[in-house]
């Protein structure tokens, strides 16, 4: 049995490290700021460094709500904030939570507030990755 898939975009990544990393693009008002985030399927929420907070001028980042995630390290408090946030060519008004510490080793997007919000495919031997709106009709 075959089962198709339409993407609006498809775009190279470069994994040296064995993860698909790709750019992000953060908003809040009129400030923007970029980074590169892990696509990360068993995150459950997408995860930025408070190092960013900082660049949206969120300046009072425990304001937003609390949350305990669990890493093999211990447990990390983080706060979410909406925001709009840019993969490729789709973006999307989400909440994402930053870590309440500064040194975050990696930006993750995670189930909830990006992959649930999208259409993905991966094609790792390529190194191709293919996204669209998940309601997109395409």
């Amino acid at each position: 049995m075959n089962f198709q898939l339409t993407f609006r975009d498809r775009s190279r990544y470069e994994t040296s490290d064995g993860v698909v990393t790709i750019a992000v693009f953060l908003s809040l008002g009129n400030t923007r700021v970029r980074c590169v985030a892990q696509i990360d399927t068993g995150a459950a929420v997408c995860l930025f460094g408070r190092e960013l907070a900082d660049d949206l001028g969120i300046d009072d980042v425990e304001s937003g709500h609390q949350i305990y995630l669990s890493t093999l390290a211990g447990s990390l408090p983080a706060y979410g904030h909406e925001v709009t946030l840019q993969t490729l060519d789709l973006t999307i008004q989400t909440t994402v939570y930053f870590a309440e510490r500064y040194g975050l080793e990696r930006n993750l997007l995670g189930k909830f507030g990006w992959l649930q919000q999208v259409r993905l495919g991966i094609v790792d031997y390529n190194e191709e990755i293919y996204l669209s709106a998940y309601d997109d009709p395409s």
